[in-house]
C-alpha cells in the first residue's frame, strides 16, 4: 500500500475513533485575542564559550467559530571555536578565544486561519515558512488547504485532526538535481491539549507531509510540550521537538584524511534525517479578562 493511502486510512480510522471520544463540548472560550510567549537563554564563559537562545511566541484571534493563528519560532546556539587558543611562538605566545560561529541555527514562521461549519467540522487554510541552513535548507514554503475534525473538545481535553493538500517551494544550500524543488503534497494532522491536573498541561502536535509526486519525499515533525502554571500568567515549559526528514537535503563538509588532517576539500552529502531539540522556557500567557488562562 503507498503512503497517501495509508495515510488516508490512517485519518479514517481517527474520525472511527472519534465515536468513542464523542461527548458533549464544554462552552467556548469568549472570543478575542490570546497571546502564548516563551523565552530560554544558556551562556557559558571562561573557559569554554558559547550560548543559546530560544524563542517562541503565537497569537490567537477568537471568533464564535473561527480562528485566526499566527506563530512563530527560532533556536540559536553559537560558540567561540576554538574556545581558547595560542597565538605567537613557543616561548611568546598571547591567549586569544577563537571567532564567534553559529552552531545551530533554526527559525519558522506560520499563521493559519481555521473556520468551523459544524460543531466538529470545518475547513483550514495557512502557509509556513522553515530555515534552517545547518540541514541544508535555505528556506522552505508551504501552503496549505484542507479539512479539520474535532475528535474531543472538551475543557481537560481536546484532540482535532486534519486533512489538507500543500503546495511546498523549497531553496536548498547545495542544489540536488534529483529532487524537486516546487512540489505538491498532502499533510495529515494532528493537535492534542490535556490538562493534567489543576495546574499542567500537555499540548503535542503531529504533522506528516507527503509528497504525491516523490513519495520518497516524507517529512514528520512532532512537538510535545508541557507547561506547570507558576501564576496567572507564567509558567515554567519543558518541550521536545523531532523533526524527520526522510529524503534530507544536501550539506558540505569538510574533508579529513584518514590520520585527521584537514585537505581543505569538501564533499556534498545528506544531512541527518532527524532532528532533535530540547528546550526548557519560561511561558507568559494573555487571554480577556473573561476568560480563565
Amino acid at each position: 500500500m503507498k503512503r497517501p493511502e495509508r495515510l488516508a486510512f490512517l485519518l479514517m480510522g481517527l474520525v472511527t475513533a472519534s465515536a468513542r471520544l464523542s461527548h458533549a463540548a464544554d462552552e467556548p472560550p469568549p472570543p478575542g485575542w490570546y497571546s502564548t510567549s516563551g523565552l530560554s537563554f544558556v551562556m557559558a564563559a571562561g573557559n569554554s564559550r558559547a550560548s543559546t537562545l530560544g524563542a517562541k511566541a503565537e497569537v490567537k484571534r477568537l471568533w464564535p467559530r473561527a480562528t485566526l493563528t499566527l506563530a512563530g519560532s527560532a533556536v540559536r546556539a553559537d560558540a567561540n571555536d576554538p574556545p581558547r587558543r595560542a597565538v605567537g611562538s613557543a616561548g611568546d605566545f598571547q591567549i586569544e578565544t577563537g571567532p564567534r560561529v553559529p552552531k545551530a541555527a533554526r527559525y519558522n514562521a506560520g499563521a493559519a486561519f481555521d473556520q468551523r461549519v459544524t460543531d466538529r467540522f470545518g475547513w483550514t487554510v495557512g502557509a509556513e515558512f522553515e530555515r534552517d541552513r545547518f540541514s541544508g535548507l535555505k528556506g522552505r514554503t508551504l501552503g496549505l488547504a484542507g479539512l479539520s475534525y474535532l475528535l474531543a473538545n472538551r475543557k481537560e481535553f481536546v484532540l482535532k485532526t486534519g486533512l489538507g493538500a500543500t503546495l511546498t517551494h523549497q531553496s536548498e544550500i547545495v542544489d540536488d538535481p534529483l529532487t524537486r524543488n516546487t512540489f505538491a503534497g498532502l499533510r495529515l494532522s494532528a493537535d492534542a491539549e490535556r490538562k493534567l491536573g489543576a495546574n499542567s498541561t500537555y499540548v503535542g502536535g503531529l504533522a506528516v507531509d507527503e509528497s504525491v509526486q516523490d513519495t520518497d519525499d516524507l517529512r514528520v515533525r512532532f512537538g510535545n510540550a508541557l507547561a506547570v502554571s507558576m501564576n496567572k500568567r507564567l509558567a515554567l515549559q519543558v518541550g521536545v521537538l523531532l523533526l524527520y526528514d526522510h529524503q534530507p537535503s544536501l550539506v558540505e563538509l569538510a574533508l579529513f584524511d584518514t590520520g585527521g588532517t584537514a585537505t581543505g576539500l569538501s564533499v556534498a552529502t545528506g544531512a541527518a534525517t532527524l532532528d532533535t531539540t530540547f528546550t526548557v522556557s519560561v511561558v507568559v500567557s494573555f487571554a480577556p479578562r473573561s476568560a480563565t488562562p
